[in-house]
């Protein structure tokens, strides 16, 4: 298709009457004519995925199928709505790379892409062009690691790569590595023009600061707001703070509770899913990784419906999430940085910058405003209004990333030193160092790469083979399928750990130490501390087991609130309430700790280390959070955590009090139960237990307690 032609063809679909400047710029430095590479960096909100569907579309009528590659798998399911007018069959949301052959265009994250495209390569080739949205990323400590993997396999399968950037400094550099046409458009080009300004709290007492920036917001009558904040906690407390300069609520009590109790499926709220749900009724939310996803959908939505006027949030909703605020303010300038631990650092400008995009969203306001908080009179804030973007730089060569890929790469059977070595020298990390000038010791890739091969052979990860090249371990294997499976961002040497307790012991725990181990080694399996509140049955616990009462911290408490709160099935208000950690992300954390212990298992396997079939009993208590005698019915699809403390419950208050007495667990009580009254009357009984009824969940049990009778 020509190119007046593929032009002409989207202005149909999408209803436009022309291309804006961000679009013609592209289209006349070649887009639609060159075969090669481009880089579009234009201001958010300026009309960059319509640069997307033209290359889209001229390659779908080419015969060409497109990859479009975002970094967070909440984004999917927003561009499948943009694309969905591309004449294409698109592999989305619900699809998997056993489904890629058979689509035209393909949206999925950079993780998922790199890891098909080295283990199964056959599913990434084939592919004519690939999208990067979000390309900015690249700077992120964490994601942008993951970022440069993708770019350089797209580059090995010879694929044209596309890249849409809203901030990127070193444009030449950039261009040189990826051998692409960089097109830049300038803040002009923003349909919603960006005022950025400073709200000065300088002079303001810190105890009182939060409540004075409040106070601002509300005499500037900008919302609605965008109030990034960089601690889970200030996000509620801000909150907190501004609803209580409002008056009457926005919400109907009944309303919202009909919205919660559809998100969560549960009866009780946690003490901090109340504190949000009181402060949504005055319009007003918060937004972080504490809360339960459902929930932060659910607050995403109210603000998309402008039902939220104030949102306190974390700064995960600065990338992608096309929120309608009129008005962004960055109330920190300074937060823990994961590549520089127990310290606070500025946050960069290019983050600023994306933060601030999320202001003025063309379909839904007219102006838009940035504003930046001074705190204090030697904060040099002006540097953000005025200052130059932050180099790029490669976090490939971070040591534990730089590990990770020499073991992804051997996984995926680039066992051989020259191949990892080919991998390594398409990498910008590669290139950014070999241009690197008055260098005190001339880079020299070979020999990095076998320092860390050295590393990863003392650690237990991989073995040298000589020529055949190199094996992973068990440890290797397990480790890498794990981070493959979860796309996770832990390091190695918690897995180091727990290989060498495993090789100590010889046996595979259940009990609350490997919980606490757990939770002390990876993150994303310990629920955050409700900050300066304590829980005196905990402090004892650990005191008779001598933990000194000084380390008590996240990991113990919730390893604690989680064998002996929810495992026995207590209610997540209660658990809060009692053990001090905010539960409302519990199931997800306990899901987390579920995936941990099968790696543990898998490790215990591959030593021949004994797995008790109770193992797997005490991994279901993890991950669905119920007792031994409750596990036969969460086990069943569709009877939830709450369901079975009903029927629990039924069991203790009823059926093994006088007159009925019946003994044994759940199950036993069932069976004697259906054969003493026979079916029809205990489908009655069921009938009375709360969360079972007539339907579904009381067929399943019925099913179930019959087939235990036939064994």
């Amino acid at each position: 298709m020509a190119v007046n032609e593929t032009i002409a063809k989207l202005l149909e679909l999408k209803g436009w009457k022309e291309l804006n400047i961000t679009q013609t710029r592209a289209v006349e430095d070649g887009l639609l004519e060159s075969e090669g590479n481009f880089v579009v960096i234009a201001p958010t909100a300026s009309g960059k995925t319509g640069v997307a569907q033209l290359a889209m579309l001229q390659a779908l009528n080419s015969g060409e199928r497109v990859a479009y590659l975002v970094p967070m798998t909440s984004l999917i399911s927003e561009k499948e709505k943009d694309f969905e007018v591309l004449p294409a069959k698109i592999a989305g949301a619900k699809s998997s790379p056993a489904d890629w052959n058979g689509s035209d265009i393909v949206i999925t994250t950079f993780e998922s892409f790199y890891k098909t495209a080295l283990v199964s390569r056959h599913r990434a080739e084939g592919f004519g062009l690939a999208i990067i949205d979000e390309f900015h990323i690249l700077y992120d400590p964490m994601r942008g690691f993951n970022l440069e993997k993708v770019i350089t396999i797209l580059k090995e399968l010879g694929i044209r790569v596309i890249c849409l950037s809203a901030t990127f400094e070193d444009k030449g550099e950039i261009g040189e590595w990826l051998r692409a046409n960089v097109v830049v458009v300038p803040e002009e080009a923003r349909k919603v023009k960006i005022n950025h300004a400073i709200i000065d709290l300088s002079n303001t007492g810190q105890a009182v600061q939060n409540k004075e920036l409040c106070k601002r917001l509300l005499e500037m009558a900008k919302g609605p707001y965008l109030v990034f904040c960089t601690t889970k906690e200030s996000t509620k407390s801000r909150a907190q703070t501004m609803c209580s300069l409002l008056g009457k609520n926005v919400f109907k009590e009944g309303d919202l509770d009909l919205a919660f109790g559809k998100a969560l499926s549960r009866d009780k709220l946690t003490s901090l899913e109340e504190e949000l749900r009181r402060c949504l009724l005055k319009g007003v939310g918060f937004h972080h990784s504490g809360l339960d996803q459902r929930l932060k959908n659910l607050v995403q939505e109210l603000f998309v419906e402008r039902k939220i006027y104030y949102l306190f949030a974390t700064t995960g909703l600065a990338y992608g999430v096309n929120l309608p605020a009129k008005s962004v303010i960055v109330a920190d300038t300074s937060f823990y940085d994961p590549s520089v631990p127990s310290k606070r650092t500025d946050i960069p400008i290019y983050m600023y910058i994306q933060m601030a995009g999320r202001a003025g969203r063309p379909d839904f306001e007219k102006e838009g405003y940035a504003f930046i908080v001074k705190k204090k009179k030697r904060d040099n804030v002006e540097k953000y209004l005025d200052g130059k973007i932050e180099t790029a730089i490669s976090h490939v060569g971070r040591d534990d990333y730089f590990r990770k890929t020499i073991l992804e790469l051997i996984y995926s059977g680039r066992s051989k030193d020259k191949e990892i070595v080919k991998f390594f020298e398409n990498t910008f990390y590669n290139f950014q160092s070999r241009k690197e000038e008055n260098q005190l010791v001339p880079f020299d890739l070979f020999s990095i790469l076998k320092s860390h091969a050295q590393y990863l052979y003392d650690a237990g990860f991989i073995v040298p083979l000589g020529a055949p090249g190199n094996k992973l371990t068990d440890l290797g294997e397990v480790t890498i399928d794990f981070l493959f499976r979860t796309f996770s961002f832990y390091e190695l040497t918690p897995f180091i750990t727990l290989n060498r307790i495993l090789e100590t012991e010889r046996k595979l725990r259940m009990d609350h130490n490997i919980i606490h181990m757990i939770s002390s080694l990876f993150e994303g399996a310990c629920l955050s501390k409700v900050p300066r509140e304590k829980s005196e049955e905990i402090i004892s616990f650990y005191e008779k087991i001598g933990v000194p009462v000084s380390d008590l911290d996240s990991p113990e408490y919730s390893a604690y609130a989680m064998f002996f709160g929810w495992m026995e099935n207590n209610d997540l208000s209660d658990i809060e309430e009692n053990y001090k950690v905010y539960t409302s992300q519990l199931p997800q954390v306990a899901s987390e700790m579920g995936k941990l212990l099968l790696l543990y298992e898998k490790l215990a396997q591959k030593k021949n280390i004994p797995v008790p079939k109770e193992f797997r009993d005490f991994r279901d208590r993890i991950r669905f959070g119920v007792t031994e005698e409750e596990l036969p019915l969460i086990r069943l699809r569709g009877i939830g955590r709450e369901t079975t403390r009903k029927i629990r419950n039924r069991c203790e208050t009823i059926f093994r009090k006088p007159p009925l007495n019946y003994k044994g667990s759940i199950m036993d009580i069932f069976a004697e139960m259906y054969e003493r009254l026979g079916e029809a009357k205990f489908k009655e009984e069921l009938r009375y237990i709360k969360g079972v009824g007539t339907g579904k969940k009381s067929a399943k049990i019925l099913e179930l307690v019959k087939s235990r009778l036939k064994k």
